[in-house]
């Protein structure tokens, strides 16, 4: 137990006089002699004689202790008043240490709030290290195949073959056809792709500069903190490499990447476009053909008159393209 002279001083420390109250409240001290008695306190408690006999007298003059008698021997005990004080003692010791565990708890909270908050700041420096930068070299060919590719379709839209203007050939002209529009898909995927990273730009230096500005505040919020040094540390090693990024982001020109956005656009409409080129031009609706009925006669009953019945044939149903005239047989789906 440290010790201190002062009767309020530093906080989980108790005063000489608040000590030697709580060793008499747990064990009595007696001798041949009051300077010996002394002498057994100051040797147990590890302070000054003098110390002990100073604060004997400062606890007998407030009628907390008083000196006893006991078999020859002499001794120290505490006063009904002295064994008051005691309890006050422990109530304030109790209260004491809710205060620290209470603390405690509340630093600890505020410990796992800033740990969760850096955390959060680092997975957002680590999405962007994984973000594949657009090579800046490659946007004025991309650019140029682009705006060259959607001009090749629109060559291709202008071959388009239809089925009114030659029903007897549109088939296989139409077989021949589809191919180049599954190419044509294709290379348009392609360039979506590789227009997009470029497209997305101007939307990813607003999302990094906000992502920046949160770091900042996050770095001003804790850098006074001492326990926090290691993780500002941390956040500034982040904050450099989004800054290396953005640097990086806004090294593009703006007019070209606003083209892009545009290319985006009509590379968007020419998916559309395309699609449409690869379904054939017929429009087939559902006709049918006449119901073929016939009379058919049933076996006669000798009793009765003869009966006639009616037998039906089915109904083969044919599809018409009604751009053409285009007859075929209607394609039936069972189902289950």
């Amino acid at each position: 137990m440290r010790l201190h002279d002062t009767s309020n001083g530093d906080t989980g420390k108790l005063s000489i006089d608040d000590a030697i109250i709580d060793y008499l409240s747990k064990k009595g001290i007696t001798d041949q002699t009051e300077k010996l008695a002394l002498a057994r306190i100051s040797s147990k408690m590890e302070i000054s004689s003098g110390q002990v006999e100073m604060s004997i007298n400062r606890l007998s003059a407030k009628n907390l202790i008083r000196k006893v008698y006991l078999h020859g021997k002499v001794g120290f005990e505490l006063t009904p008043r002295g064994k008051s004080a005691i309890e006050v003692l422990a109530k304030a010791e109790t209260a004491r240490i809710t205060r620290q565990l209470q603390e405690a708890i509340h630093q600890e909270r505020k410990a796992k709030l800033r740990s969760g908050t850096v955390n959060k700041m680092k997975s957002i420096e680590d999405e962007w290290q994984n973000y594949q930068m657009p090579d800046r070299k490659l946007i004025d060919k991309i650019e140029q195949e682009a705006t060259k590719f959607l001009a090749a379709t629109k060559e291709t839209e202008d071959k388009q073959p239809f089925c009114h203007i030659d029903p007897q050939n549109y088939d296989q002209k139409f077989s021949q056809y589809k191919p180049q529009i599954e190419n044509l898909t294709e290379q348009n995927n392609n360039l979506t792709k590789a227009v997009n990273n470029y497209a997305k730009i101007k939307n990813y230096l607003l999302s990094i500069s906000a992502d920046i500005e949160n770091i900042n505040k996050t770095i001003n919020r804790y850098e006074p903190m001492a326990e926090a040094t290691a993780q500002v540390s941390q956040l500034k090693t982040s904050l450099c490499r989004l800054k290396s990024i953005q640097s990086q982001l806004e090294n593009f020109d703006k007019d070209q990447l606003t083209q892009f956005e545009e290319l985006k656009t009509q590379l968007g409409d020419n998916s559309r476009l395309l699609e449409m080129l690869k379904r054939p031009t017929h429009e087939f609706t559902p006709i049918k053909r006449e119901n073929l009925a016939e009379k058919t006669t049933l076996y006669p009953d000798p009793e009765g008159p003869i009966k006639y019945g009616r037998k039906t044939s089915g109904y083969p149903l044919e599809e018409k393209c009604s751009r053409c005239g285009t007859k075929r047989r209607l394609t039936t789906v069972d189902i289950g």
